[in-house]
């Protein structure tokens, strides 16, 4: 254990949205939560709503795609808490959603947070978790990842390399005690999801709630994915009873991905 005596849960992209949400569920297990995101608002927002709760929350502003830094802020949390238990690889970038709209930068950048972030952060803690035999790994994933459509193709094609990762990773920590696994939430309305939805609904001229209703629609449960339906899985993959359930892709999408 730490030398607080309470499991450690790291967090990237946990300044708003999925991330966020999981900051708290970690919080109300009892976790000490390293809440990490890109922009420094954020993360220290976060934290700070957690603390104030009476659990314990440390921010740190990091860029994914920044191995040095990923390496500094690993290291110092190892050597104040000892150890880390969970890991929710979560930063990610949605990118263009016309295919013409495409620059070659936007490539660079959907492969550099989407892959390489969460390929960096999960090796450097993966090697603590082997020396600990033990730890919880999850990554964000997206139904995305395996249904195809004509927009956001740089979102589809880094989410489905992350299925790939997420498989591979799973096999390299087996021995060790550590379970690797995906969660592919469904239409969600996080902050990047409501900019998504508004930008799609003013290119289409309707409103927002014509959009989402459109949305709706086309989920076979007709119901969006809340923050609470995500934390529930989160919950239990971190959980002793999910011990044997690895290197597994599981949607909480409405029957999103399995009607792809």
């Amino acid at each position: 254990m730490s030398n607080t005596g309470k499991q450690v849960a790291f967090i990237t992209g946990a300044g708003s949205g999925i991330g966020r949400g999981f900051a708290h569920q970690m919080a109300k297990l009892g976790y000490v939560v390293i809440v990490t995101d890109v922009n420094e608002d954020s993360a220290t927002v976060v934290a700070n709503e957690i603390i104030e709760t009476g659990a314990t929350a440390i921010p740190y502003q990091f860029d994914i795609t920044d191995a040095d830094v990923a390496k500094t802020i690993v290291d110092e949390v190892i050597k104040n808490y000892e150890r880390i238990d969970v890991l929710f690889a979560n930063a990610g970038a949605l990118g263009p959603s016309d295919f013409w709209d495409i620059q070659p930068t936007d490539w660079d950048v959907m492969t550099s947070v989407n892959i390489k972030g969460t390929a960096i952060i999960a090796q450097l803690v993966a090697e603590h978790m082997k020396a600990q035999q033990s730890g919880r790994i999850i990554t964000t994933a997206s139904y995305n990842a395996v249904r195809v459509a004509a927009h956001v193709i740089p979102y589809r094609v880094t989410k489905a390399a992350i299925l790939m990762f997420t498989k591979c990773l799973a096999m390299v920590m087996a021995p060790y005690n550590v379970t690797v696994n995906a969660i592919a939430p469904g239409v969600t309305m996080t902050p990047m999801q409501e900019l998504y939805a508004q930008k799609t609904a003013d290119e289409r001229g309707i409103t927002l709630d014509d959009y989402l209703d459109d949305r709706r629609s086309r989920i076979p449960m007709q119901e969006l994915t809340t923050i609470d339906d995500l934390n529930a899985l989160a919950k239990f993959l971190t959980s002793d009873e999910s011990r044997l359930i690895t290197g597994q892709i599981i949607a909480v999408d409405g029957g999103v991905m399995a009607s792809s």
